[in-house]
């Protein structure tokens, strides 16, 4: 642990003294897991406990309305939803992707039930076997040069 990361760490065992009289460093640990936790959530998935009505968004068909979002992550359980033929659930939760069951190019939705979780590899998986590889190997290396070029283009005075 750095010295500056146990100074923080130090400072918050201090203000969370009422709360955790004896300083258990366990305690203190989970109590900023658990809030650096729901800032991310907030963050990716719009998690809140007083969610906004929902409203008009615009024509994007690949736009995904916060409250949406929220109850894919809650109903897929914040994990892969591929089955592998072994009959296998994917246990990634890391990288994870919105992915309409019904591709967007096929009249695919973004509602609660045209949409599921899917890691990177199996999200991929899925466009070639719907798209094809050399399609998707394609696709892939136009959008890395389109990134190339945006990313090497002079910045606006």
């Amino acid at each position: 642990m750095s010295k500056r990361c146990h100074e923080r760490l130090r400072y918050l065992q201090d203000l969370l003294g009422f709360e955790v009289p004896s300083g258990d460093l366990g305690r203190v640990f989970e109590d900023a897991l658990e809030a650096r936790i729901r800032e991310v959530e907030k963050q990716k998935f719009a998690e809140t406990s007083r969610p906004r009505r929902s409203g008009p968004y615009g024509t994007n068909p690949r736009y995904i309305p916060a409250r949406v979002k929220r109850e894919v992550w809650k109903r897929d359980g914040g994990q892969c939803t591929f089955v592998g033929k072994n009959g296998r659930r994917c246990e990634a939760r890391k990288g994870l992707e919105f992915d309409h069951v019904l591709e967007v190019a096929r009249g695919g939705e973004a509602t609660v039930g045209g949409l599921r979780l899917l890691c990177r590899a199996h999200n991929q998986h899925a466009a070639e076997c719907t798209f094809g590889s050399e399609f998707m190997r394609h696709k892939r290396t136009a959008a890395a040069e389109a990134r190339s070029r945006s990313s090497a283009a002079p910045a606006p005075a």
